[in-house]
């Protein structure tokens, strides 16, 4: 296995070549460049490469995304031993090593291109390129970004455990070796990375307006489809969930508040729902999304095709499978005299021919993707992979609340999502509905089924597993909600 920090095989090429330069083929367009920080377009197209790099199924593509994290939140079900993902459903990380391995080394193979543009960009003056502060912004919040999802995934929750190992935390293109950091210590980097990309992002706040006006087939144009960039909002929103994850609840707030209070991120309509996620950015609700028009390829793959031996889907006692919990489950809860009325169903139920079939179409949906709506020319929907939208910031926002004990202020946050989704205000049922935290993430649960979210907020209440997969209740531990870094990286440690 490469080296997790920066000593990997590509980058003894990018030593050689020179002080100013990125990657010897830019993994987006594949254009050979030495010199790519010499002049805007070659920036430009290195942090296009950056973000090219995100798409992939060991990052964002699948595995950071519904492809692990469903799985272990028992969302999604794998029945195929042929498919490595099938050992996740069952918390047997032992036989998903490569897995592992892969999810381990690529964030920060990424992170060693970042670091090295940021390296190069802070040694411009200020001034050189019109935009170096937006490059640089990005730069931070990727890199805050990834490892983030690293520490979320392979060292135990911060708020129980932040003076324990967490990851190394890589800020340095170089070969000399970053240390681990502490949990705690990690997070505090994190957060430091994201306040300065805010600093560097501040003059991106009027490059999102709403109603969109990007239109055509403008995507590689910097300044355009914002929404696929970190832009101020999405550094500020990404900063918001790192701070809830902490535990920083007033604080998330005041980042969330900063996202709702800009106007910029609507709620979708419940008629839209089936748009929100479906291998398309919202214009709408997405704060950050990557560009892609290969996701739907996997996702279709996953999600749609039905292949046994290759595809996950939700949990469904209609089948006439035995389970311990199925998905309408989840939308079962706190509504009182408005069931049947979720919008969001539609995410996951479709009817076929043969009756009712269950597909999480929220994330791929071929016939949206391929409508005559989402062309080139007209371009309404942006083709890629949804990573964070303006739901969740109202839920940090109510959470803050209720944790202070403002049942009205919460609920002033939380029935905005749900009138938007097609239900009626929590006082307005019959019997009427308090907010409490359980309420609350239950919707959390109903909004980012599919996301790969929810895993983490299990983590986060240390909540015990009923498993769909082995038909039992597996209790919190950290055998289970820590993934083991991979041995290769200790081995490579005891050479040096």
């Amino acid at each position: 296995m490469k080296k997790v920090n920066i000593i990997w095989s590509l980058c003894l090429a990018l030593f050689i070549m020179s002080c100013d330069s990125f990657l010897d083929v830019n993994p987006d367009a594949e254009v050979v460049n030495d010199d790519m920080f010499d002049n805007v377009q070659g920036c430009e197209d290195a942090i296009t490469g950056i973000y090219g790099k995100l798409k992939s199924n060991e990052v964002y593509g699948e595995y950071y995304n519904w492809g692990i994290f469903d799985l272990l939140s028992q969302d999604l079900g794998c029945s195929s031993q042929v498919t490595p993902q099938y050992y996740f459903t069952r918390y047997d990380y032992s036989q998903a090593a490569t897995i592992l391995e892969s999810m381990w080394q690529v964030p920060y193979e990424i992170i060693g291109y970042v670091n090295n543009a940021i390296d190069n960009l802070e040694r411009k003056s200020e001034g050189s390129y019109p935009l170096l502060n937006l490059y640089k912004g990005e730069l931070y919040a990727l890199r805050a970004m990834l490892h983030f999802d690293l520490v979320k995934s392979f060292a135990p929750h911060v708020e129980k455990s932040a003076n324990v190992q967490g990851i190394p935390y890589v800020t340095e293109y170089s070969f000399k070796h970053t240390p681990f950091s502490t949990v705690g210590e990690v997070y505090e980097k994190i957060i430091i990375d994201l306040k300065k990309a805010q600093t560097y992002l501040e003059e991106d706040k009027d490059n999102l307006a709403w109603p969109r006006t990007d239109t055509g087939n403008d995507i590689d144009n910097f300044m355009k489809y914002r929404q696929t960039h970190l832009n101020y909002y999405a550094t500020t929103g990404l900063l918001a969930r790192v701070l809830r994850m902490k535990g920083d609840y007033a604080d998330a707030r005041t980042e969330a508040l900063k996202v709702i209070d800009s106007g910029r991120f609507p709620l979708a309509s419940k008629d839209e729902m089936v748009t929100l996620v479906a291998g398309t950015l919202s214009q709408k609700e997405t704060l950050f999304g990557v560009y892609s028009t290969k996701y739907v390829e996997t996702t279709k793959l996953r999600l749609y095709d039905g292949a046994s031996w290759t595809s996950f889907s939700p949990y469904q006692a209609s089948s006439g499978g035995q389970f311990l919990f199925d998905f309408n489950e989840v939308y079962s809860n706190y509504l009182g005299d408005n069931a049947g009325l979720d919008g969001r169903l539609v995410w996951i139920r479709s009817l076929t021919a043969g009756g009712t079939s269950y597909r999480l179409l929220k994330n791929v949906d071929v016939t949206i993707i391929e409508s005559a709506q989402n062309t080139p020319s007209n371009r309404r929907l942006v083709d890629g992979i949804s990573l964070m939208r303006v739901p969740e910031m109202y839920y940090i926002v109510a959470e803050a609340y209720l944790r202070e004990n403002k049942l009205d202020e919460a609920a002033d946050y939380l029935n905005p999502v749900l009138v938007s989704r097609g239900l009626t205000r929590l006082e307005d049922r019959e019997p009427a509905l308090t907010p409490s935290l359980d309420l609350l993430y239950n919707e959390r649960y109903k909004e980012l089924y599919g996301e790969g979210q929810r895993w983490f907020d299990m983590k986060k209440l240390n909540a015990e597993i009923r498993s769909n997969a082995e038909l039992k209740v597996i209790p919190a531990s950290d055998k289970v909600y820590v993934f083991p870094i991979p041995e290769k990286e200790f081995e490579y440690r005891t050479q040096e």
